[in-house]
């Protein structure tokens, strides 16, 4: 029985090919004219998305480049500001002499005081248990309040 298909068999056949008369070449041709054109179409429209999406993102950079100077310089103003307010001081009221109390001539002061901003703290014995007591009451200007520790006494 002859072969009825439109693809030619593997084996030789005296029919003749039902190929070019199911599948003109020019319309195949004219089909992958219209392919490529459609390639050539969306190709156009993929590089115009780019072109926009690189542009987006330059604005984006652009934003965001301004936004970080912005945070940046209220960061620097904060900063000054923070650097340029003095430290809270407290002081602690030294009793008043009265005449019940006996003169103290040398004698280190007792109790816990504070230093500047530092933790209240009991200054003297905290100078006696360094390894340099003088150089720390140095720094610390603890003379006047710890005249035994700090060798003030003669």
């Amino acid at each position: 029985e002859p072969s009825t298909s439109a693809f030619p068999s593997s084996t030789p056949s005296s029919e003749p090919s039902l190929l070019p008369s199911a599948f003109p070449s020019s319309t195949c041709e004219g089909k992958i004219d219209d392919m490529e054109g459609k390639v050539d179409s969306i190709e156009g429209k993929i590089g115009d998305m780019e072109e926009k999406m690189t542009g987006k993102i330059d604005d984006m950079e652009e934003k965001m480049t301004g936004k970080m100077n912005e945070l940046e310089a209220m960061l620097n103003e904060l900063l000054a500001f923070v650097m340029s307010t003095p430290a809270p001081t407290v002081s602690t009221p030294v009793p008043s002499a009265t005449p019940t109390d006996p003169p103290s001539i040398c004698a280190d002061k007792t109790g816990s005081w504070t230093i500047g901003a530092s933790t209240s703290r009991p200054w003297c014995r905290v100078a006696a248990r360094q390894s340099d007591t003088l150089d720390f009451c140095n720094r610390k200007n603890l003379g006047d309040d710890c005249p035994v520790t700090c060798g003030k006494c003669s």
